[in-house]
Parts: structure tokens; C-alpha cells; sequence
């Protein structure tokens, strides 16, 4: 399957911050999880807010258990919170030399 891991793909995490996607506006989650549905593997390193809630991460492993269970196929989950990050803020992984900055995700 493909994978479309966000903190490590230099074109996803610019696509995250653009306008560029044919909708006009910048990835979220939801177009991750649309993709998943059909031919990828899931959401992968994507970074959300530190404080987002318990609540707001069940709700998003409920979503990717419900299109893996509908579509009968196995799908991740790893997403990153961010401490002290808020939507719209990008990360700083200056020192590691596999991830690569993206703005933060909102968990709506």
C-alpha cells in the first residue's frame, strides 16, 4: 500500500502549509484518511496539537478503525502531538535528519 507519511515526505508537509490540492486549501487529515480508503496504509506521522484532547484522538482511531473495518484492510494511526504547538504552527525536528518540518494538523 502506499504510504503517505507526512513528517517524512518533503512534498506532503509543503502540501500541508499550501493551497495547492485540487480543493484549493491545505491537506488535513481527513483527505489522509479518504486516500487510506482506497489504496494507502493509513495516517502516518502527522503532527497534531500538544494539548489536543483524549477525546480527539479516540475520535480519529475510531475513524481509521471504521474505514479499515468497512473496507476490510489493515490501516495505522501514528500521529505526533506537539507540545507547546498549535494548529497552524510547524514543528522543529532540526535535529533529526529523517523528518522533515510541517505545520500542525487540526484534529477536526
Amino acid at each position: 500500500g502506499l504510504m503517505l507519511p507526512v513528517c517524512e515526505d518533503r512534498r506532503l508537509a509543503e502540501l500541508a502549509s499550501s493551497s495547492e490540492t485540487t480543493e484549493g486549501r491545505a491537506l488535513r487529515i481527513t483527505d489522509l484518511l479518504s486516500i487510506s480508503s482506497v489504496c494507502g496504509v493509513g495516517v502516518d506521522t502527522v503532527p497534531v496539537p500538544g494539548d489536543c484532547t483524549v477525546e480527539q484522538v479516540t475520535g480519529l482511531i475510531l475513524d481509521v478503525a471504521g474505514i479499515a473495518s468497512r473496507w476490510n484492510k489493515s490501516l495505522s494511526l501514528r500521529i505526533f502531538p506537539v507540545p507547546d504547538k498549535s494548529v497552524g504552527d510547524v514543528t522543529a525536528f532540526e535535529e533529526s535528519p529523517y523528518m522533515v518540518n510541517s505545520k500542525i494538523f487540526s484534529m477536526q
